[in-house]
This record gives structure tokens, C-alpha cells and sequence, in this order.
């Protein structure tokens, strides 16, 4: 496979989790604070920030935190490459300049996903019925997701589509934990839920474990192998499906996930409770992943370099037309880069 069209399958799958991901968060953060005082409510609205990534970011625009304007910045904000809207149009722009690679129904799933949202009042819909909006961004990708599964040939295309998925997961799990860790108090019912809903893991926990204890947080969360957004879950798949597309014997990213996977299958987690590093170990966890992502990005798309994971340091640029685009590795399409936030490898 060409590796410019590796390259743009892999960022369709990050940017449609990563809209999910948003969508979800700011979900149950506006249900948590209906509540809440206005003290309470900065402080959540800036955590979310943290999560997403793009703290620094919104500071450099914004004077004050508020939830209408993370809101905005989050869902609306064209200008900033992490926002809702931002990610389904790349998710999709991508997808069509490598439409022969995908199924007929995938790609009108994803093309009716971005037209539908093109066609909604967005900004009226976060002022009356926000939550309507979430769940709408929320159903919408797992159609697309669910599309990919059920019509998609086990093919290289639908490999780096995955990986992308895997790798965008993995990461957004484990910094929530290493956000939200701290908020992780006995008597903090409400904070516990709150993580879980934005996992969907609320009823997995429920059925599997009686008390909320920590530790069976991170063994749901970071290190179960059944729960789907589980940091090793996604790991683990990840790594089956990059040792299908690179020689693992001379891998230098597939040595990495390895390392990565195994650290955490043998990890335990009341040990790490003990040592009393859980936020270390897990922003050990996103390190690690970030450098899977930019060995990924040197082995197979060549031409990008430096790259990060939770703070985007290439802008996705637009998909030029053959006619005026420079050549890229592999006799493919190029594409403009520059600085933004909260992304892996370098964003077509």
C-alpha cells in the first residue's frame, strides 16, 4: 500500500475516535454540573481541557474558562484542529481521497455522518439541547465504526484504519485515568461514575466488581483484556494488526507496542496503588505510546517525523489534487503541515 494512503486511512480512524472521545466527555461533564458551583464548574471545564490536550491551546485564545467557551472551542471552533466538527470534515476528507480503498457502505456511512452534521445549527443545538448533539456525534461514529466491521476486507486499508482507532483509544484512556485519578475519592460517588460513563464502562463495573476501590478501576480501565477502551485492549490489537503490516523481526514500532503491552499485562494493580506513582506510571503509559506513533510514522508513512500524540504538532492539511500536489513517498498525494493539538503521527 502506498504510504500516503496508509497515512490518510490511519488518520480517518484516529479523528472519528477522537470526535467520539470529545463528544462523550463533554457529555457527561454537562450532566455532572448541572448541579455544581461555579467554582466547581471551572474546575471541571478545565480538566477537560487537560484531558483532550488543548489547555495551552485554549489559553492562547481565550481569557477565562467557561462552559460555553470550551464548549465552542471543543465543538465549533474551526480554528482549532480538535474540535468536533473539525475532525468528522478530516475523518472524511480523507476517506474520500482514498475512496477506492474503502467499501461502498463504509464510505456512505461516513459521507452521510458529514453531511448530516453540515446540515445541523450546531451552535443552536449546544444553547437548547446539548446533550441531543453529543449523543447525536456519538451514534454517528459508532455507525461508521460499526460499518467498517460488519463490510471491510481484512485488508492493509482497514489495518491502518484500525490501528489508527487502537492507538487514538488507548491514548485517550489513559490520560483520562491520569487526569482524573486525583478525583478518585471514596466519597465521590458522582467522580467515579463520571470516568466510567465516559468509557462506557459504568455497567461492565457494576456487573463485575460490588465497592469502588481504585484498584479495580485500573484493572477495568488500563488493564483488563475484555473491556474495549482498556488501555491494553487497544494495545494488544494494535499490536496484532501492525505486525501484519511491517516485518516485526526489524521493527523498531512493533519492539515498542511490545514492550508497551507486556509492561502492562504484567502490571498489577494494587502494586501500583501501593507505590503510590499511579499518575506517573500512566503518563509513562502515554510516553510510551507516543513513541509507537512516531516509529509508526517513520516505518510507514516516511516523510513525517517528531510527531505527538496528545499535543499535535502537525496540522492536518488539505488533500490537493494531483495536478498541483507535490509528489509524496510512494508516487502519492502530499499535504501542507503545521502546528496544533492533541493528535498521534503526522495528521494528513
Amino acid at each position: 500500500m502506498l504510504a500516503r494512503t496508509a497515512e490518510q486511512l490511519f488518520w480517518s480512524g484516529r479523528y472519528l475516535v477522537r470526535a467520539e472521545d470529545t463528544a462523550r466527555l463533554l457529555d457527561v461533564t454537562y450532566h455532572r454540573l448541572l448541579e455544581a458551583t461555579p467554582a466547581e464548574e471551572a474546575s471541571a471545564w478545565a480538566e477537560v481541557l487537560d484531558i483532550v490536550g488543548l489547555a495551552d491551546e485554549f489559553a492562547r485564545t481565550h481569557d477565562a474558562v467557561t462552559a460555553a467557551s470550551v464548549v465552542e472551542f471543543l465543538v465549533l471552533d474551526r480554528a482549532n484542529p480538535g474540535s468536533i466538527v473539525v475532525c468528522v470534515e478530516r475523518a472524511r476528507l480523507n476517506g474520500r481521497g482514498v475512496r477506492e480503498h474503502l467499501t461502498v457502505e463504509f464510505w456512505e456511512a461516513l459521507n452521510s455522518f458529514h453531511l448530516d452534521m453540515a446540515g445541523r445549527n450546531l451552535a443552536f443545538q449546544l444553547r437548547v439541547q446539548p446533550n441531543d448533539l453529543y449523543r447525536f456525534v456519538r451514534s454517528g461514529v459508532q455507525s461508521v465504526l460499526g460499518t467498517a466491521e460488519g463490510t471491510w476486507t481484512r485488508d492493509d486499508g482497514w489495518r491502518f484504519f484500525m490501528l489508527g482507532v487502537h492507538l487514538e483509544r488507548a491514548a485517550a484512556t489513559a490520560c483520562l485515568l491520569r487526569v482524573r485519578q486525583p478525583r478518585h475519592r471514596p466519597d465521590e460517588v458522582h467522580e467515579w461514575y463520571a470516568t466510567l460513563r465516559v468509557t462506557s464502562a459504568l455497567s461492565a463495573y457494576r456487573r463485575r466488581y460490588r465497592d469502588l476501590d481504585p484498584a479495580y478501576l485500573l484493572d477495568l480501565l488500563l488493564l483488563s483484556t475484555a473491556m474495549p477502551r482498556s488501555v491494553l485492549f487497544s494495545l494488544r490489537h494494535a499490536e496484532m494488526i501492525l505486525r501484519e503490516v511491517v516485518d516485526a523481526t526489524e521493527s523498531t514500532a512493533v519492539r515498542l507496542l511490545g514492550r508497551a503491552r507486556a509492561e502492562l499485562e504484567f502490571a498489577d494493580a494494587d502494586e501500583l496503588l501501593a507505590a503510590g506513582d499511579v499518575e506517573a506510571f500512566l503518563a509513562k503509559v502515554e510516553q510510551r505510546i507516543r513513541d509507537v506513533a512516531n516509529a509508526v510514522a517513520a516505518e510507514c508513512f516516511l516523510y513525517r517525523v517528531e510527531l505527538d500524540l496528545h499535543e499535535m504538532h502537525v496540522i492536518p492539511g488539505e488533500i490537493l489534487e494531483p495536478e498541483t500536489a507535490p509528489g509524496a513517498p510512494g508516487g502519492t498525494v502530499g499535504a501542507a503541515g503545521g502546528p496544533v493539538g492533541g493528535a498521534v503521527g503526522g495528521a494528513p
